[in-house]
């Protein structure tokens, strides 16, 4: 049956019932609704006699509407389970093959000589059982050397209900504090979606409030209603707002059943806690390092364990450890919430390797946001020279990588937001190398749009040991209309000298665009280029062509996008398919159009389509253009909204009915057309429409033979018949013909 909570869709659920047509609370119920099991609720409920709905948890109410199989509960907000919390309310299972393609094809010619490049890459593998297998490899051929590798081979499967994810295979280790290393082996991480969607910039935002019967409450800020619900008689708790921002007050209204509304307002600062942003993690990975690009190196085998505890809203402590062939290191960390605008985190590294080289490596930081327009951020380090992470043994300490040994270095940066005055930013950076390498870099930035025209400004300088560079730059972007733009540019720097240009782009539709562009270097040479991007429904097409002053051309080729295979056959995407998609289904005619979150795909011959990337654990839209159906197929409902577990393909399947869509022109026996809103009855005398002008009558589902009664006036009627198979094609909406009605 499917399941309301508090006013909102929870799903479908298996319900079970006692003798009386009592609701029973058990397992599935509580989950599917994410509400907190009473502490006396049997283990085994569901299997045992009935515990009802209304008696074990005290203040729930229950309606039930048979006729729309549907079960609405309404439970005090403190039985709900936090969002982070809640299980199985997701989509999981289904299983698809995934073959992911980008090919790339270059060639330039100068001088008489040639020089093509090839590409292509491909990631192989399936879903099934909400596990993710994939494979990637790549070849390439240049100068007539070819080249073909396996990137890396893996798989993954999230645990919910231990907010983990589990990885083998070929990896990239993940820690908040080891750096991360290419290894052979099995890594569990947290499952950060599930975070994300339990928080998102709402996390731990709490409203509390008081509903004299059942009510519906309404949460708007920046006059946007936010977020709504039904809460029982009593105090109320609402958490995990999705807040448009942390810095906007919310306006609450509470609309009793009688009508009586009362708001009250919330400031900003009650909804920010002293509190960190990020969630404590945990990272645990253990294998056999990856050497890549011919890196002869050892390849030891090693583990890492890390871990964060959080002691209460405003400390978060990290700690780690990580062990090899010939190779200890241990770290921690400390982020400290100083204000609800600022917080500062330290981290400290320690290694020790075979050799006898060990150090130590500090990184210390404070954040600050002074209002909702100016945020600083500070950051240094201080690296002895014997310390190493794991990837970096066995390395010659006279590698030219200038920051690769660096002993010290800091960093400030600015940030101004105004409607006014536009946004500007600046940097210092300043790194201090254990082998006399310096090397600085000072950059700001301003913008400001101007009633849809854009002009930025830039400046940059850098120096690394004697060698310096400053560059400027300026870009104007000016609309000419909807779908068009020009911009011009000018940038200057030591290297380089003066070079300007201009560009103009236009899109001409949400599946094609192109852009055409020339620059002018300091040599007065003139190069010209062009670019076309096309989504030619199935596949994903970028060409570029482009030509200098001195004659030399290049042009360059790409296809991207994806096929998934399943039990039906095969199936096209114009984007790469992600760890979680969805096979829609839509009648049996191509090219229906269908907008997902990646963007726009159609159907093939079959009616089939992919959602290449669904959000994991958050709501995805999947809706069809109505526009683009077959004038004779009908979709009562062209919209859904689908909640997946990460690797789950879910199957979207939209009822589609052939139709006839039927306008007649209908004019009595003495050639006078029938007046307006004249009743319009079947051949069995059931009401089907109204005259909806003088003459006209629409039918949005005409049978092949048409036998229709109108009510003339003084209690007069007439008849008409058609048969709709000998009416000629028409390339409108609908159907047309005359016909005249017989008086009776």
């Amino acid at each position: 049956m499917s399941l309301s909570v508090n006013g909102a869709s929870a799903g479908q659920v298996m319900a079970t019932f006692d003798e009386q047509g009592q609701l029973c609370l058990d397992a599935d119920l509580l989950d599917r609704a994410a509400i907190a099991a009473p502490s006396g609720l049997h283990p085994d409920a569901g299997k045992v006699p009935c515990s009802r709905v209304t008696e074990s948890l005290s203040g729930a109410q229950v309606w039930l509407e048979p006729g729309l199989n549907l079960v609405r509960l309404l439970v005090p907000t403190d039985w709900l389970l936090a969002a982070a919390t809640r299980r199985d309310a997701w989509t999981s299972g289904g299983m698809a093959g995934v073959i992911n393609y980008d090919a790339l094809m270059v060639n330039g010619s100068a001088a008489g000589q040639s020089s093509p490049y090839r590409s292509l890459g491909t990631e192989l593998g399936f879903n099934a059982g909400d596990w993710v297998v994939r494979s990637r490899q790549n070849y390439t051929s240049f100068a007539g050397v070819t080249r073909f590798e396996t990137l890396y081979t893996q798989a993954s499967k999230t645990w919910e209900r231990y907010g983990a994810q589990v990885q083998l295979g070929q990896l990239n280790m993940r820690s908040s504090l080891f750096a991360g290393e290419p290894f052979f082996g099995a890594q569990i991480l947290p499952e950060t979606a599930l975070s994300q969607a339990s928080g998102g910039v709402g996390g731990g935002a709490v409203v509390q409030g008081l509903a004299y019967s059942t009510a519906r409450v309404e949460v708007r800020q920046s006059g946007v209603v936010i977020f709504n619900t039904l809460v029982p008689a009593g105090p109320f708790t609402l958490s995990d707002l999705p807040l448009l921002s942390q810095r906007l007050d919310l306006d609450v209204s509470v609309l009793e059943e009688n009508g009586e509304r009362r708001d009250f307002h919330v400031p900003a600062a009650n909804l920010r806690p002293v509190s960190l942003r990020t969630a404590p993690s945990y990272a645990l990975a253990v294998g056999k390092v990856r050497r890549l690009n011919n890196d002869e190196r050892d390849t030891p085998s090693f583990f890492a364990l890390s871990r964060d505890w959080r002691f209460g809203q405003a400390t978060q402590f990290s700690a780690g450890v990580m062990g090899a062939d010939e190779y200890r290191s241990i770290g921690w960390g400390i982020e400290q919430a100083l204000t609800r605008n600022m917080t500062a985190r330290f981290q400290q590294l320690g290694s020790r390797t075979a050799r006898g080289t060990q150090g130590h490596d500090l990184q210390a930081a404070l954040n600050t946001v002074l209002n909702d327009r100016f945020s600083i951020g500070l950051t240094t380090g201080r690296r002895s020279g014997g310390f190493r992470h794991l990837a970096e043994t066995g390395l010659d300490a006279a590698t030219d990588d200038r920051l690769a040994w660096a002993e010290r270095h800091w960093a400030i940066s600015l940030r101004r937001a105004d409607p006014r005055w536009g946004a500007l930013s600046g940097a210092l950076t300043r790194y201090s190398g254990a082998m006399g390498r310096d090397a600085a870099r000072i950059s700001t930035a301003w913008s400001r749009t101007f009633d849809r025209t854009t002009l930025s400004l830039s400046v940059q300088h850098e120096h690394v040991g004697q060698a310096r560079n400053t560059g400027m730059s300026a870009n104007l972007s000016v609309p000419l209309g909807r779908n068009r733009r020009i911009s011009t540019f000018a940038r200057q720097d030591d290297d380089r000298g003066l070079r300007t240009g201009a560009r103009y782009t236009e899109q001409l539709s949400d599946s094609l665009g192109y852009s055409v562009g020339v620059d002018r270097s300091a040599s007065g040479q003139n190069d010209l280029n062009a670019r076309l991007n096309a989504l030619p429904r199935y596949t994903s097409v970028d060409i570029g062509l482009s030509r200098n002053g001195a004659g030399a051309r290049h042009y360059d080729l790409a296809l991207r996008g994806g096929l998934a295979l399943h039990e039906d056959g095969m199936t096209p995407s114009p984007y790469p398919l992600r760890d979680t998609f969805g096979l829609i289904k839509v009648g049996d005619d191509a090219g229906i159009r269908i907008g997902t979150p990646h963007g726009p795909v159609w159907t093939d011959a079959g009616g089939r389509a992919v959602a290449s990337s669904l959000s994991a654990y958050q709501a995805s839209r999947i809706e069809i253009d109505t526009s683009s159906l077959p004038r004779n197929l009908d979709v009562p409902n062209g919209f859904q909204e689908v909640l997946a577990a990460r690797g789950a393909v879910p199957r979207l399947d939209f009822q589609a009915g052939s139709v006839r869509r039927l306008m007649l022109s209908i004019r009595t026996d003495e050639g006078v057309p029938v007046s307006k809103g004249l009743g319009v009855y079947d051949e069995h005398n059931q009401y089907l429409t109204s005259v909806v002008d003088t003459g006209l009558v629409y039918l949005d589902h005409a049978p092949a033979v048409v036998r229709l009664r109108v009510l003339l006036s003084e209690g007069r009627a007439c008849s008409l018949e058609l048969d709709t198979g000998r009416l000629p094609t028409a390339s409108g909406p609908y159907d047309s013909a005359d016909v005249v009605c017989q008086a009776r």
